[in-house]
């Protein structure tokens, strides 16, 4: 075959070739090419230089992030138990939200990691995922502290003059191995102190308590002043000060200080709260701890 006949072949079949290229290009013009599959991790596989459109792309980066959340994934939900909620919410506690660390993911946990999906502008499911996790290690930030509202618990009570309760308990029959009877009052969260003897009972003291919540009751029925101490940290790391054993582990104490004893982490009274124990001011706590003696009754209703 003539040589320049060949190359005048050579020279059209180029011509074509190049045509169908330019035309798959414009044809593909509209569709993309992932060719890093280290975008995309956790077992998740993506072809090197395979091509997609970008629906598929997007696509691929929703299944993606499903799958990113499928494996590996920390969830803990209102209603969990045991030390990862107790982790979280030692977490949270850092932020200013004063959590009693019992590792219980109720209610009160649940509505600080509201608060904090909230102020870090993630999804308020009350859910601890990833996400939440990542924000609760990290730094704390301005706008990031919990802040309590300024609000004033308000329980009616029943106003009852020293006389009227004088009254009450001595028409009773209300003995004790020493001088002094404590009557803890739980409708009116109230822990009274009398002097006396049978029928003869004088009031020396009313101090205002939070006696145990609905779901840890405090103790009701007759006991006496048991053992003493200066202080025990609870489950939480919290400090009680000047604790008095009503019954077993149900104690008069203070109200909740950090574990070093420093600066009070909760100081609610007046409301039932705590875990079946009977918190009082510091000062109510030390008065109870320096001046009622061992097997003083102890009448709680």
């Amino acid at each position: 075959m003539n040589k320049r006949y060949l190359s005048c072949i050579l020279f059209i079949l180029m011509i074509i070739l190049s045509g169908t290229t330019l035309a798959t290009k414009d044809n593909e013009s509209a569709k993309l090419t992932i060719v890093d599959s280290s975008l995309y991790k956790n077992n998740v596989t993506v072809y090197l230089n395979k091509i997609y459109t970008s629906n598929q792309v997007k696509g691929i980066v929703i299944e993606t992030q499903n799958k990113q959340q499928a494996i590996g994934t920390t969830t803990l939900k209102q209603g969990d138990k045991g030390n990862k909620v107790k982790e979280i919410q030692q977490k949270l506690n850092k932020f200013g939200y004063k959590l009693y660390v019992d590792g219980d993911f109720g209610s009160t946990t649940y509505n600080a990691v509201i608060d904090f999906q909230m102020k870090n502008n993630l999804l308020k499911d009350g859910i601890v995922g990833n996400l939440t996790l990542r924000k609760l290690d990290m730094p704390i930030a301005p706008g990031t502290m919990y802040k309590p509202p300024v609000t004033q618990i308000s329980i009616p009570k029943v106003i009852v003059s020293k006389v009227e309760v004088e009254k009450l308990i001595n028409s009773k029959n209300i003995a004790s191995l020493t001088s002094y009877f404590i009557w803890i009052d739980l409708p009116q969260q109230k822990v009274n102190v009398f002097n006396g003897s049978n029928k003869k009972w004088n009031l020396v003291k009313s101090m205002v308590c939070s006696s145990g919540k609905t779901s840890t009751p405090t103790v009701k029925g007759n006991f006496t002043v048991g053992s003493k101490g200066g202080y025990f940290i609870a489950d939480g790391g919290a400090r009680c000060k000047y604790y008095t054993q009503i019954s077993g582990n149900y104690l008069f104490h203070s109200v909740l200080y950090d574990n070093k004893g420093n600066y009070i982490i909760d100081n609610t009274l007046g409301v039932p709260v705590s875990h079946g124990c009977v918190r009082l001011s510091l000062e109510n706590a030390k008065f109870i701890y320096d001046n009622i003696p061992a097997e003083t009754t102890i009448w709680s209703n």
